[in-house]
């Protein structure tokens, strides 16, 4: 196991002093405490958590580590930078960049370069390094970070999911958990957030007259790498780092990929400062990454200002939940001229925004149709599960009693009796969401079948 004193040591004794191994001394030193003594630069109040000393699980939460575990002194970590002969300059910079996150109202923790990244994160900084250049753009593997595979969708195609392997994983989630997770979203976005559910979202829309639906097609794949640099810039991070964070948080775009005939997904200067991190096409954010769904919903709250704004304009409630978009009015008068012309609108504005509708996924309901928002029935004063739903575990039930789970898996094509159960679980625990009563009366009857062993 790698030794504290290991984990901290710099650029070797000798090395060239460039604008990157200058900064090599505040790189991982003096900002987060790796073993149970105190780190400089900080003073300690209470010890970070045991498996976030090791390295070898996810951070724990940020309130547990970064905003309650310790308090800055700038004096302590400048005193020991000029102990260790780091110019007073250098560190007075570290210091202000540190001090603008810190102290601002989200309080994001410090993260002063790629290397610093490694330290907080327990990621090897060559590693890091070689993910962020992209070296492996071979059109085979990106690096070999993503485990790649497509499932088929219910509205046919396929959607691609890019699973990170542990080392990127792990460095996601350490984004995700200590500087996505605080980042307020606009208020129409209801999903991947604290306290968000599909219930919640679905209850701005019961009783509605009109509905109007629009889905935004490949939402994830349609955040580029400059959208997600910018996202970690507004924070305040500084230029490099910045461009780092987004790299990590992206995948790399091949030339056999549509993007590479699309002017939009060039990069329009090359990267002359660092020529190793210069690549032709953007990334964009892959789905299956933990970093990638606050990523989006941040990518699109100048897009949902936008159609709140537009929806207020027309008397409409408005609410995104991912790519799902959905607006109401309880107002009869509402026309259907009205309706034409706010979705060529708000089309508009997506567009503006670098995303596209599903065209064959728009839908205008009006007054006298069936309204369905997120799969949940909002005609009544709170949202119910629709009768599709029920039927679908009803009808699972009734035939798991009259022939048996191996039977009944086999006649619906499940791969294994397991899978049959858990996705009827999944549905009852749904149910649960919606309707309490339907899904404990479902549950009994699913514990009553005499699943095999």
């Amino acid at each position: 196991m790698t030794s504290a004193s290991e984990r901290f040591k710099f650029a070797p004794s000798g090395a060239k002093e460039d604008r990157y191994t200058t900064v090599r001394w505040m790189l991982g030193y003096g900002f987060r405490g790796l073993t149970e003594k105190p780190t400089h630069g900080w003073r300690r109040r209470t010890l970070p958590h045991p498996a976030y000393a090791s390295g070898h699980q996810s951070a724990p939460s940020p309130a547990a580590t970064h905003r309650s575990s310790f308090m800055w002194s700038s004096q302590s970590y400048k005193n020991q930078g000029l102990a260790k002969g780091v110019s007073e300059t250098l560190l007075d910079n570290a210091i202000v960049q540190s001090e603008l996150l810190i102290y601002s109202e989200l309080s994001l923790p410090s993260i002063l370069s790629l290397n610093h990244l490694a330290k907080r994160t327990c990621v090897e900084y060559e590693w890091l390094r070689g993910f962020v250049m992209r070296r492996a753009m071979n059109g085979v593997e990106d690096f070999e970070s993503y485990k790649k595979f497509s499932i088929r969708k219910r509205s046919g195609g396929r959607r691609f999911i890019h699973v990170p392997t542990p080392k990127l994983m792990h460095t996601q989630r350490w984004i995700n958990e200590h500087i996505l997770k605080g980042v307020p979203v606009h208020p129409a976005s209801q999903a991947f957030g604290k306290g968000s559910s599909i219930k919640k979202c679905a209850s701005r829309h019961c009783g509605a007259k009109w509905l109007i639906k629009i889905d935004i097609a490949d939402f994830f794949s349609s955040v580029s790498e400059i959208q997600v640099f910018r996202i970690f810039r507004s924070f305040g991070y500084q230029p490099l780092v910045a461009f780092e964070l987004a790299r990590l948080c992206t995948v790399g775009t091949y030339w056999e990929s549509p993007r590479g005939s699309l002017p939009q997904w060039k990069t329009r200067h090359p990267n002359k400062s660092i020529p190793l991190y210069d690549q032709k096409i953007l990334g964009y954010l892959p789905q299956g990454a933990p970093t990638s769904p606050l990523l989006a919903n941040l990518a699109m709250k100048d897009c949902d200002r936008a159609l709140q704004a537009l929806a207020h304009k027309n008397g409409l409630a408005y609410t995104r939940y991912s790519d799902d978009l959905s607006f109401s009015t309880k107002d009869k008068g509402f026309s259907r001229s009205q309706s034409r012309e706010f979705v060529c609108d708000a089309y508009a504005i997506l567009s503006r925004s670098g995303f596209r509708p599903n065209l064959r996924k728009t839908t205008v309901v009006p007054p006298g149709s069936r309204k369905i928002v997120l799969g949940l029935n909002v005609e009544t004063e709170h949202p119910r599960l629709t009768k599709s739903i029920r039927d679908r575990i009803r009808q699972h039930l009734h035939f798991l009693k009259k022939v048996g789970p191996v039977e009944h898996a086999f006649n619906r094509e499940f791969d294994s009796v397991w899978g049959l159960k858990a996705h009827l679980r999944g549905l009852i625990d749904f149910a649960n969401m919606i309707e309490p009563d339907f899904a404990e009366a479902s549950l009994k009857e699913f514990d009553s079948v005499e699943w095999p062993v």
